[in-house]
Parts: structure tokens; C-alpha cells; sequence
């Protein structure tokens, strides 16, 4: 019999049936003991093959195990239904579109057993290419979409920093949060119990809540970079534009629930960033970036050039048209490193359609939540 700890690994699963089978073949070759790991898959109505197929791999492996959730409204319910059945000491998060390297589950529990403090792990988060074909998983691929190597500034193995004030930026999800992407994250079952022993209900955000409620209780987050997971990333612009959408929209609540009190916050965004904090009898954040500088600039073009009409003046008009132009090259700036060259335009468009979505979902969260929250750019 090993000495290893048991662990579980959770994995949400909804309408899966395009990776799932690629999923469950990683997870089969995974590099530690059978009979001290399980994998529990949290099925929230899926109404594909997603369950014949995980009931097909049941046939082959004891350690796979099946909750099905009527009516659920979000992954974090689903990990909840899983949770309650969990055998491990360590359970690990991945989803039914991610692919785990063979040596992933020692290298994120390896962490646990350096400090007794460390109540959560995150690991890379890499790219596994369905299509080669596909331009916009070759986007995500080029990007690093969802890698978290350098949040809070954090690249290689090491603690992720602790909320010293709760600003806005420290909680939203964005790049100075401490927090990992339940594609690839372990808690210990003692940092999960503290915290209640479950996720929130809303349809996302969910990671980045529990990451905090964990570091509130006490805990240290750690960055495993040599965990890694592979993603195989949304097919189409559509499906990718509504998974930014979604993250937009959750970000207004998590500023709700875990910002300081009467704190306002901008932040010019640059290689260091700069936060101007302002006490305020709410909460909220406003990023400004190239993104925003190009609507803020074509509008005042705009009015300027309505203006010129009548004036026959047209210095201003120039002016800000070129300030426009500029803050457009800026933004686009990152597309030229992407190949195939010839896919500039398509790339473009991706770059700003997500970003676009981005901003539309924090609006629509604005309103639910009642928290300022606009989303940084690109």
C-alpha cells in the first residue's frame, strides 16, 4: 500500500461531449496510485453524449464516479454536489475541456507538504489545440488565454501575496488578484471546510471568491508552474466572446462582497500600473487603457468634426483624430506577433471583440450588483 495522500478531482461538466474523451484519456494516464485517487464528475444537465460517455469510462475505471445535478445554474454548483462526496485530503479542480499532464497531480500537491499554512495550489494553464486549423485556438494558444503566470506578478514557484487592503484591484479577478481558475487548482479538505465547504451559486467568478475566502481564513496560496493543465479553448468567436462576457459580468458582484468599504479606485494601465484610491461612499473601479482611450478620442473626433462644419476650424478635429489613430496602433500593436500573418485581421478582431464582451458583461453586472466596475483593455 502507497503512502500517498488520497486525492479527489472535481471536474463540472455541461454538454461536454466535444473533449471529454480526450479529457478522461489524460486523466487515466495520470502518474499516481489508482486506489488513492478519484475523479468525480459533476454533470449539470447535459443534454449530449456527455454522460454516456462518462458512464462508458466507468465501465473501464472503479475510480471514476458520477453525480448528476438537476436544474443546476452554475459550476460552482456542481463542484458543490461533488463535494459533499469527496474522499480526499487534497481535491483538485480541473473542467471536462482540460487535458492534465501525467505528472500533474504530484506536482500540485507537492506544495501542501512545504508549509502547513498552504490552503490552496495553482498551476500553469497551457493550450491543447483541437483544430489546427482554428484561428481562434490559435489566438488563445498565442496569447497564453488563461495562463496565471505573472498575476500579482508572480512567475515562477512561490506564494502568491496576501490582501493587505482589500482594494479593488486586489479583489476583482483581474491580474493583481490572488486567486487561481478552477482549471487547474488544488485546496487542501481542512482550507475547504474552514471556508463552509463550498462555492457560491452565482454562474461565475466562483473561483476567484473561494481563492479569497481562503486567504481570509488564514491560508497561503501557492503558484505550482510546473503543474500543468492543458485547455482545449472554445471553438468559435461567439462561444469566446460569451465565456468574457461571463467573467465581466462577475466581477461587479466579487467588488461587491469582498472590496474595502467607501473605496473608488482608477488605474492607468501601463507596464506598472498606476492606482489612484479615493475614498467614496461606494465601491468601484475604472481601468483606462488603449482600449478606452480609442473610444474616448474617436468620440471627441467626432464632436470635434461636427463642430468643424460649422467653424471651419479643424486643428481640434486633427488633433484628436490622430490621438485616435495613435491609441489604434497601440492596441493593435500585440496582433502583429501572432501567426500566420496573413490572419492579422481575423486575430484583430478577436482581440477586440473579447474585449468588447469583456466591458458589456461588467456593465450588465454593474446593474445586477450595483458595484462600478469598468474592465480594464487589452
Amino acid at each position: 500500500m502507497s503512502n500517498e495522500p488520497n486525492v479527489s478531482i472535481i471536474i463540472p461538466v455541461r454538454n461536454a461531449d466535444r473533449t471529454i474523451d480526450v479529457m478522461f484519456q489524460y486523466l487515466e494516464d495520470i502518474d499516481y496510485p489508482k486506489d488513492k485517487l478519484e475523479i468525480i464528475i459533476a454533470d449539470g444537465d447535459s443534454t449530449d453524449k456527455t454522460v454516456q460517455i462518462t458512464k462508458d469510462w466507468q465501465k473501464k475505471y472503479a475510480n471514476i464516479k458520477l453525480t448528476q445535478i438537476p436544474n443546476c445554474k452554475s459550476p460552482g454548483q456542481a463542484r458543490n454536489s461533488a463535494l459533499k462526496i469527496v474522499t480526499g485530503q487534497y481535491v483538485l479542480f480541473t473542467d471536462g475541456d482540460c487535458a492534465p499532464e501525467k505528472d500533474w497531480v504530484r506536482k500540485i500537491i507537492a506544495p501542501f507538504f512545504l508549509d502547513p499554512k498552504i490552503g490552496g495550489v495553482g498551476g500553469e494553464v497551457l493550450t491543447l489545440k483541437v483544430d489546427p486549423n482554428n484561428l481562434t485556438e490559435s489566438y488563445c494558444e498565442q496569447v497564453r488565454f488563461l495562463s496565471p503566470t505573472g498575476r500579482c506578478r508572480v512567475k515562477d514557484n512561490g506564494y502568491m501575496p496576501t490582501n493587505e487592503h482589500d482594494f479593488p484591484h486586489e479583489v476583482n479577478g483581474g491580474d493583481d488578484s490572488p486567486f487561481y481558475a478552477t482549471a487547474n487548482v488544488a485546496f487542501s479538505k481542512e482550507a475547504i471546510d474552514r471556508i463552509g465547504g463550498e462555492f457560491w451559486h452565482e454562474p461565475t467568478g466562483e473561483d476567484v471568491d473561494f481563492s479569497l475566502r481562503v486567504l481570509a481564513a488564514g491560508y497561503k496560496i501557492y503558484y505550482a508552474k510546473d503543474a500543468v493543465v492543458k485547455h482545449m479553448h472554445r471553438v468559435d468567436l461567439k462561444s469566446f466572446c460569451k465565456q468574457w462576457f461571463g467573467y465581466g459580468f462577475g466581477h461587479p458582484l466579487l467588488l461587491a462582497k469582498h472590496a474595502k468599504p467607501n473605496n473608488f479606485e482608477i488605474v492607468l494601465q501601463g507596464k506598472r500600473p498606476v492606482y489612484i484610491n479615493i475614498p467614496w461612499f461606494g465601491k468601484g473601479i475604472v481601468h483606462l487603457g488603449t482600449f478606452h482611450w480609442m473610444w474616448i478620442f474617436g468620440f471627441w473626433t467626432t464632436v470635434e468634426l461636427i463642430s468643424a462644419l460649422f467653424t471651419h476650424e479643424y486643428f481640434w478635429v486633427t488633433l484628436f483624430a490622430l490621438l485616435t489613430a495613435w491609441q489604434v496602433l497601440r492596441y493593435l500593436s500585440p496582433v502583429r506577433k501572432l501567426v500566420p500573418k496573413e490572419a492579422f485581421w481575423t486575430f484583430a478582431k478577436v482581440r477586440y471583440a473579447t474585449n468588447w464582451s469583456f466591458m458589456k458583461g461588467a456593465i450588465a453586472g454593474m446593474r445586477k450588483f450595483g458595484t462600478i466596475c469598468i474592465e480594464p483593455s487589452w
